[in-house]
């Protein structure tokens, strides 16, 4: 019998019992140019090999755009490597990600007025009281995990006051894939596939 993994003192997450918490999974419109294997590399400005040093929280509410987002997960970074873009390596940034694990009047306030009423229709008219998180993820997305490096193409964004500044990590289960192996030997997980492809196939190399 395997014993648990002892819970990660850099994942907030861990600390969660999976018992307290509803999943809720939403479709989006997303365009990808599968047979373009550069499309993100091309459309995002910046793009490196990062480790997930912590998962710090989740989030309905975005200083950056001083409004409520769908729930996103927050933590910290380092750079590796830089493909595209001018952050330097062996730095650690702030990061953020669409998808993530926030309180139920969290996940409740980031919702639009249509999507509470049906809530309520399908519960009586009450709001529900049977969970106290909720995991919201964008359907066929993978989770960011702590400890594990990925490449991830990211957008820099700013606080309008400028007291806060991250990288989103963007593109879905297409913009971040965990990476294995060292220089242009690396290669990096399909994650529809499940296959490990070459990093060149990825990203443009120097």
């Amino acid at each position: 019998m395997e014993q648990a993994t002892p819970p990660s003192p850099n994942d907030a997450y861990a600390n969660i019992p999976p018992d307290q918490i509803q999943q809720a999974g939403t479709d989006v419109d997303f365009i990808w140019e599968p047979k373009d294997a550069f499309y993100g590399f091309d459309k995002y400005p910046a793009v490196a090999r990062v480790h997930i040093d912590s998962i710090d929280s989740g989030r309905s509410f975005s200083p950056i755009s001083d409004q409520y987002v769908f729930p996103q997960t927050i933590g910290k970074m380092s750079v590796r490597e830089v493909y595209k873009g001018d952050h330097e390596p062996d730095t650690q940034v702030n990061y953020s990600r669409v998808g993530g694990t926030v309180t139920y009047d969290d996940y409740w306030n980031s919702l639009n007025q249509a999507q509470r009423e049906k809530i309520l229709q399908l519960n009586r008219g009450q709001k529900p009281t049977d969970a106290k998180y909720v995991q919201a993820k964008i359907t066929d997305d993978i989770d960011v995990e702590v400890g594990k490096e990925y490449v991830a193409f990211l957008q820099p964004q700013t606080a309008k006051d400028g007291s806060l500044k991250e990288y989103s990590i963007t593109g879905y289960q297409y913009g971040l894939r965990e990476v294995k192996g060292t220089g242009a030997e690396a290669t990096v997980l399909n994650n529809e596939t499940q296959t490990w492809e070459s990093l060149g196939s990825y990203v443009k190399l120097p």
